[in-house]
């Protein structure tokens, strides 16, 4: 069995969690005023959604950590990287189906066009990239889940207040806005809102590229600190 494989296996028998991943969006989708009023916030609650999803996948490799396990796998002729590679890409692929489910089903009761549904799902991949990147880098700086779970809920609701989940980016002073741009939560919002017409193309693939290269600085601080 790959890692790959025992990653996916591990994830999906948790059954608590694989109903609340796919029950909450899946529930989510069909509250009309979410994804159909001027200011349809469904798009932007559903990548916080994402976030807490990413986080609770990858706790995983943080249990393996703490418990030692770890050090037991590369004890195997296993690399780091492809420790890590693999055990990403099964999280990624959990929430890519769920990503899939959710613009698919967007797309049959609310007639979003092919181009709309397909750069929705484009930048929710991206940043599912980025979220499970932040999550492994958030855990690689706690021995404590206890502790990780309680400051992560502070630091994600600032990033959401300043991101523009509760409050329009456009509604958001300056000065408040310039500290939300060192957040990728900021800048999936912004990808959100081109692909709801409000702001230009151009903008869209900044906030792409931006997301890249978060996701980029995080895997390499969380997979750095992989033994301590």
């Amino acid at each position: 069995m790959t890692i790959f494989q025992f990653a996916l296996i591990r994830s999906l028998r948790n059954k608590i969690l694989l109903l609340l991943l796919y029950a909450v969006p899946l529930a989510m989708i069909f509250i009309r005023p979410l994804w159909t009023s001027e200011n349809s916030m469904g798009f932007s609650f559903y990548a916080m959604i994402i976030m807490f999803a990413a986080f609770s996948l990858v706790r995983s490799i943080m249990s393996d950590r703490i418990t030692g396990t770890v050090v037991r796998i590369f004890a195997a002729p296993v690399t780091t990287l492809r420790y890590f590679f693999q055990s990403l890409c099964a999280f990624w692929l959990i929430i890519s189906v769920q990503i899939f489910i959710l613009v698919t089903a967007g797309t049959v009761l609310y007639n979003w066009e092919v181009g709309m549904a397909v750069r929705l799902t484009f930048s929710y991949v991206i940043f599912t990239v980025t979220a499970i990147a932040f999550s492994l880098a958030w855990d690689s700086m706690f021995r404590s889940k206890m502790m990780s779970d309680s400051v992560f809920s502070i630091v994600t609701s600032f990033m959401a207040l300043l991101g523009g989940i509760f409050i329009p980016i456009a509604m958001l002073p300056d000065f408040l806005r310039n500290i939300g741009m060192v957040f990728p939560v900021y800048w999936v919002s912004k990808s959100l809102l081109s692909v709801q017409g409000q702001e230009t193309s151009s903008n869209y693939w900044l906030s792409i590229f931006i997301m890249i290269l978060f996701a980029a600085a995080f895997l390499l601080y969380g997979s750095k600190r992989r033994l301590e």
